[in-house]
């Protein structure tokens, strides 16, 4: 579970960074939004950070475990999260944690809607184009930042994962300063707050994070 909401965080940093796509069609405001997203953090080509995780799991098993490690993310697409202890548990929430694409991906993997745009926030629901455990992704975007503060992830067996965040400014750009999350899957259930820090911005990454993740 400590893996699959920090890679849900490293997610949200692609999201950030990718390139230019055709906005869907919808609302006009939220699709505006949409364009907009894809131009935060465009200086941003990686990052490394301190990351620690609070876990408080609600139904056998009762765990409560805080680990720290660090957080790596190189532009396009390359994430990691490097724990100094992983629990047992870890490896297998790694099979159940969700990912979503960029912006810039979303019409060709999503019949992506622009839902609403009160001037505060965009709403957008992604629904899958290839069939798949989840019915579809309700994402909410902050329209002032372009950034997204939330995501709900909706089985089709019934379950949700969703997570909030909150952002710092950093030389710039917009990097994920904590996290709080919820679990509830069928067989799982689980509250997560995560915090980020010590950020070091466009440093040279060493690659075997990536390749043992």
């Amino acid at each position: 579970m400590l893996a699959l909401f920090a890679r849900l965080t490293l997610t949200v940093a692609l999201i950030a960074g990718s390139i230019a796509a055709d906005a869907p069609t919808g609302n006009a405001d939220a699709s505006a939004v949409y364009a907009r997203m894809q131009r935060v953090n465009a200086a941003l080509k990686s990052y490394q950070a301190d990351l620690h995780v609070d876990v408080t799991t609600h139904g056998f098993p009762f765990i409560s475990p805080s680990l720290d490690g660090k957080a790596y993310f190189q532009q396009p697409d390359k994430s990691a999260v490097v724990f100094e202890t992983v629990p047992a548990l870890a490896s297998q929430f790694k099979k159940v944690y969700p990912q979503l694409e960029p912006p810039a991906e979303w019409p060709e993997i999503y019949d992506v809607t622009p839902i609403a745009d009160d001037g505060t926030t965009a709403q957008f629901r992604l629904v899958r184009k290839k069939n798949g455990r989840i019915d579809h992704v309700d994402v909410t975007v902050d329209d002032r930042s372009a950034t997204v503060t939330s995501m709900a992830y909706i089985y089709k067996d019934g379950g949700t994962i969703s997570f909030q965040q909150t952002y710092a400014v950093l030389n710039g750009n917009y990097v994920i300063k904590s996290q709080t999350g919820k679990v509830d899957l069928p067989a799982y259930h689980a509250d997560v707050a995560s915090s980020f820090s010590n950020y070091k911005l466009n440093v040279p990454i060493d690659q075997g994070v990536f390749a043992t993740d």
